[in-house]
């Protein structure tokens, strides 16, 4: 867990310290995201509801064009209704009819935590950003929770699969945001959707279909310090 204390730390300086590092064309800010996370390659699965969290630092390259980078120390990934036997899965038939009845019938969460670095470029013209980019993300933790009604009750079995998946996750990065303060510029609170989708196989030693990450984050940036000095003062976009 030492690069997500790490990057909490730098989250956390981006807070303290977002007036004195904030300029005209730099803004830094902080993200929080609804997410809704899916595995593709498996069969019946239902999407995952989390959150995420991180920083931003937003870089004016010219007028309309913008440079940004991000450091998401909680991004959320996985699928539901996963079934027993599923890529990655460590609940199998252990010889006991009734256990193996559980496994077999229940229906299992899988949950995946990365520490993301996206990288967009992004167009802004008005209220509204339009971004595209790539995203590196870097396995933190993932755990399979399998649900089970057996005999009036409800079995729930916990293992970490971490070891069954690979450390590094890639793929392209898709954003939209609006302005709810377009004349302030880099200093506006923005509304934004994004979606990820991935390239690589999370699945280690995989011989069958590839299973990328997907995920759609809806969410807020919130600009942090810079006060008025951190304004776009070229006067581009101020309409209301």
């Amino acid at each position: 867990m030492a690069p997500l204390k790490a990057a909490s730390g730098q989250a956390l300086l981006i807070i303290l310290f977002g007036d004195k590092l904030s300029t005209e064309t730099f803004q830094l800010g902080i993200n929080a995201d609804l997410t809704w996370s899916g595995l593709s390659g498996i069969g019946n699965t239902e999407l995952r509801r989390s959150w995420s969290f991180g920083a931003y630092g937003e870089i004016k390259l010219a007028p309309h064009w913008r440079l940004q980078p991000e450091l998401v120390i909680k991004t959320a990934a996985g699928a539901r209704n996963l079934a027993a036997g599923a890529p990655g899965n460590t609940f199998v038939p252990v010889g006991d009819p009734l256990v193996d009845m559980a496994i077999t019938s229940g229906s299992i969460v899988r949950s995946q935590q990365y520490l993301s670095l996206p990288l967009s470029l992004k167009y802004v013209a008005g209220r509204i950003g339009v971004s595209a980019g790539a995203q590196v993300g870097f396995l933190l933790n993932a755990e399979d929770q399998l649900d089970s009604d057996v005999l009036q009750g409800q079995l729930r079995l916990t293992e970490t699969v971490s070891d069954n998946l690979n450390t590094l996750d890639a793929g392209l990065v898709f954003g939209l945001d609006y302005a709810l303060a377009p004349a302030k510029q880099m200093r506006s609170m923005r509304i934004n959707v994004k979606y990820y989708y991935g390239l690589l196989d999370t699945i280690k030693n995989n011989t069958g279909t590839a299973v990328p990450n997907s995920i759609l984050f809806v969410g807020l940036d919130i600009p942090v310090g810079g006060g008025s000095a951190a304004a776009d003062v070229t006067g581009e976009g101020n309409s209301r």
